[in-house]
């Protein structure tokens, strides 16, 4: 019995453990040993230890430009969610019926029971020049002929925010569900500014459900497939768009497990980065909610109440 009791937290432990080495440790180190291959022209490739694969990313154009492209997108992506996403969420936070804010939650994220694949559909429909806003559009006298958005860029950028938004104001919804509204009335009471109190009190004590909703955001754009390959043209493929052109059309798979593997590599390049940000973006929060040097006159702590001395 003192035995299983030793070993118990041990054995709960090597079951989740034993799946992650199984479905993604092992294949990882094929990901990682297939990308040194040599492709073999007709379909296959051979055991070969060879950097051909990576000299052909870093010295064609093409390549590394889809992965800078890759990059931008998801930041622009990421930047659009946060700036319709907030101002949502903080509404939404401070509605005061219950009732009404579980609706608008609810209404916010029922576009996640819809998969990638049809709400991308639908947006070529609407965006299109046969139906949706191009033939609304010219309707209203603001064109001629109706202008089709789809494919291409506008098209793509769209459908990325619209899929996923709802991640950005979950992220987002329990820290600005957490502020304590008594602190918004106290820094008011003291003279403060809406737009002051909104920088030195609302702002500090939500970044961190910012950073996570950003980084959330932008990671989960990186790695999209679906919405760039039908709302995109190829000039708006991302990296995983043209690794799985590589793997099924070019029949390439040594290059797309390289292409792979650098992607992965920036992506656990970009988590670290993130991972510091939102520390320090913890920390700075939590010292500009305790009142740390040279914060402006105005923007309350949670000691600051109505006359100074103790919580309102």
């Amino acid at each position: 019995m003192q035995r299983l009791k030793r070993w118990g937290p041990y054995l709960l432990l090597s079951y989740p453990v034993g799946w992650l080495v199984v479905f993604f440790l092992i294949p990882l180190a094929f990901l990682v040993l297939i990308g040194f291959y040599r492709n073999v022209p007709g379909g296959g490739w051979e055991a070969a230890f060879t950097l051909d694969n990576y000299v052909r990313f870093f010295t064609r154009d093409l390549y590394w430009q889809r992965l800078i492209f890759t990059l931008e997108l998801s930041a622009l992506t990421a930047l659009l969610c946060l700036l319709i996403g907030y101002p949502f969420t903080y509404a939404l936070v401070r509605l005061v019926s219950p009732f009404w804010r579980r609706v608008g939650l609810m209404a916010a994220i029922s576009t996640l029971w819809l998969t990638y694949v049809v709400r991308s559909y639908a947006w070529s429909v609407l965006l299109s020049s046969t139906s949706g806003i191009g033939k609304l559009l010219a309707f209203l006298g603001f064109v001629e002929t109706a202008p089709s958005f789809a494919p291409g860029y506008a098209a793509t950028l769209i459908g990325l925010v619209y899929v996923f938004l709802p991640f950005m104001i979950l992220s987002l919804y329990g820290s600005l569900r957490a502020i304590d509204p008594a602190l918004e009335e106290a820094s008011l009471n003291l003279g403060a500014r809406p737009w002051h109190t909104f920088i030195h009190v609302i702002l500090p004590l939500s970044l961190p459900g910012a950073v996570a909703g950003t980084g959330l955001v932008f990671l989960l754009t990186l790695g999209n497939y679906v919405v760039p390959s039908i709302l995109g043209q190829p000039a708006q493929w991302t990296m995983p768009v043209i690794i799985t052109d590589q793997v099924t059309r070019e029949a390439n798979v040594p290059f797309g497990a390289a292409l792979s593997l650098i992607l992965t590599v920036v992506v656990i390049g970009l988590i670290g980065l993130g991972t510091r940000i939102a520390g320090v973006a913890g920390a700075g929060s939590y010292l500009g909610a305790a009142g740390s040097p040279g914060r402006p006159a105005g923007s309350p702590t949670r000691g600051d109440g109505p006359e100074g001395g103790g919580a309102p």
